[in-house]
């Protein structure tokens, strides 16, 4: 266990600088609380899952599939389950709606199974991963399908607000002396 902690001290480490930067890059902006990445990362870990089963006879069975899950999986969805908290909580300031407080739960969702998964590792239990996939792809898909939903329906919003700004300057201006 303490060579587990020494050797994804470094890669969890470089993964939540990456996320923290992520966030302080992108202050100013509302964010859109959808994951293509994520569930990218899913479908992904469920082909390695089921190109190298863990659960076959074969001595070697799963050696890939718990190095992708220990290097890669679980530092990524850590990340991104954190990332995904802090872009739903500022989304749901700038345009509150239920879609948006089910994606702030479903981030929540996203980031509690991402430490799990995370403790998991650290107790040696690998498979805990096999249990917590299927959970992984469908919070990732819920958060995909809802945050696409919730995107349309803000560049609706956004385009109805400058539609609007543009229909009160021409009010304005049609209020001043034309110099003809």
């Amino acid at each position: 266990m303490i060579s587990l902690l020494f050797d994804s001290s470094f890669l969890f480490i470089v993964l939540a600088l990456g996320a923290i930067m992520y966030i302080v890059a992108k202050q100013g902006k509302p964010e859109q609380s959808r994951f293509l990445e994520f569930l990218l990362l899913t479908i992904v870990t469920t082909g390695v899952f089921l190109f190298d089963n863990p659960l076959r006879s074969n001595p070697y069975a799963g050696l890939l599939f718990y190095v992708f899950d220990f290097y890669i999986f679980t530092p990524v969805s850590l990340a991104f389950g954190f990332t995904a908290i802090y872009k739903s909580n500022k989304h749901l300031k700038h345009y509150p709606n239920s879609y948006s407080k089910l994606l702030r739960i479903n981030a929540w969702f996203l980031a509690i199974f991402s430490i799990i998964n995370f403790l998991f590792l650290m107790l040696t239990q690998e498979m805990g991963i096999i249990l917590l996939l299927p959970l992984f792809g469908i919070s990732s898909i819920i958060q995909f399908i809802v945050g696409e939903l919730e995107r349309k329906r803000v560049q609706k919003l956004l385009k109805q607000r400058n539609e609007d700004v543009v229909i009160q300057n021409i009010e304005a201006t049609e209020d001043e002396p034309h110099e003809n």
